[in-house]
């Protein structure tokens, strides 16, 4: 049997090695574990932005309004003698006519992960939210993008059998053991750091120039509009696509968040040459950790190497701000290379749910849908931006 529409699971907890998992499938449910998120928030050894209750407990809301009957969140949360002990945020979305087991945040989310205070529990609460999904026809295939290598969460999919379909690295830099941003730039590669001061002489030539931070208020939201316009020009301009984009809950994920307290962790930065802003980047603090979620250019720039610049700027007012890490996320870039050697890993993993989803992975996952996306990319530019993707009226499909 199909899965059915989003509906109350009629179950309040089941018990797996000692342990007791609660599943939650409605976003007015949060509130009812709200503590106990915020405490393994508190104790999880990883990054864990896109698993906290700010940005799941908004993300879930917006997109559970958004898509109605196609979304739902599935939140699992395992006790160990009343004690919280992990947590695992998904979602479940319809697409191409069949339910998907994703994260809770997909298309918007840029790292896959669980919070847990030990990895045994971890990865048992992930072996158990899959038999709930699969008991009570929740979905008919696991499809989770950017999973953190060497996770519980990794490790507990493997042991399940799912697949990785595909690996990108994601940098991150360790500011925790510099004193300051010149001690870090005097650990970098000095031809590295002598082009980088050619640059700035070259910015200081073409002008006055000054760096502006806005942290915790209004003022980023006019930061993250001049971000999202440039970075949609230039995808629009290369004949490119993204799902979270093609969203039509696009805006009101970026922009709001404040009844959840997501306001509170944005943080904006912009370059400004002649008073003209050539670079803009946004992201969250969370944990002391400072993740940079999206940038643009001005490509009129281009000769001051903007982008380059601007992270140099960025990284240095981060770190006054008291950041631990600075996750710069996807790609691996050589640009974010410069400032760091530490890259995660980050595993696009699949597992088939039921026959129909053992079905749709085998003809469209791994078959139909590759093929399509080469010959999409293997357009030139012109006739990429006049496709149409597929999914472009729900918003809620995979590029």
């Amino acid at each position: 049997m199909a899965p059915s529409e989003p509906r109350s699971v009629p179950l309040a907890a089941v018990e797996r090695d000692g342990l007791v998992v609660r599943l939650i499938n409605s976003v007015r449910d949060f509130e009812t574990i709200k503590e106990a998120w915020l405490a393994l928030e508190s104790q999880t050894n990883e990054p864990c932005l896109f698993q906290s209750y700010a940005w799941c407990g908004h993300l879930a809301s917006v997109l559970e309004h958004t898509f109605k009957s196609s979304y739902a969140p599935v939140v699992t949360i395992a006790y160990r003698d009343r004690v919280p002990v992990a947590l695992l945020p998904l979602s479940r979305q319809k697409r191409s006519g069949i339910w998907h087991l994703r994260t809770l945040d997909d298309p918007f989310g840029q790292m896959s992960c669980m919070l847990y205070a030990n990895r045994v529990d971890a990865e048992t609460l992930v072996a158990a939210t899959l038999d709930l999904v699969r008991s009570n026809r929740l979905g008919d295939i696991l499809h989770l993008d950017r999973v953190v290598s060497g996770s519980p969460l990794e490790s507990g999919l493997k042991r399940c059998r799912a697949a990785i379909r595909g690996e990108v690295g994601a940098p991150v830099v360790d500011t925790s053991q510099w004193a300051d941003f010149d001690a870090l730039k005097s650990s970098r590669n000095k031809k590295t750091m002598k082009n980088l001061r050619n640059s700035m002489n070259r910015l200081a030539k073409a002008g006055p120039h000054f760096h502006a931070v806005e942290n915790g208020n209004a003022a980023v939201d006019p930061i993250i509009a001049a971000t999202v316009r440039r970075r949609s020009d230039w995808m629009s301009a290369k004949g490119l696509t993204a799902p979270q984009f093609r969203s039509p809950a696009h805006d009101d994920v970026l922009t709001g968040g404040k009844n959840w307290g997501l306001n509170a962790m944005r943080a904006g930065f912009e370059l400004f040459s002649n008073g003209v802003p050539i670079a803009h980047q946004w992201g969250f603090i969370h944990q002391r950790r400072y993740y940079a979620y999206m940038s643009a250019t001005d490509p009129s720039a281009v000769m001051l190497s903007p982008g380059r610049l601007h992270l140099a700027f960025v990284i240095a007012d981060a770190m006054e701000l008291g950041v631990d890490a600075i996750e710069m996320l996807t790609p691996a870039s050589d640009y974010k290379l410069v400032w760091t050697d530490d890259v995660r890993t980050l595993s696009d993993m699949a597992l088939p749910l039921s026959a129909i989803g053992r079905v749709h992975d085998l003809l469209w996952e791994r078959s139909v849908r590759p093929v399509i996306k080469a010959a999409f990319y293997a357009l030139p530019a012109q006739l990429r931006r006049r496709a149409i993707p597929a999914d472009v009226s729900s918003g809620s499909e995979g590029d």
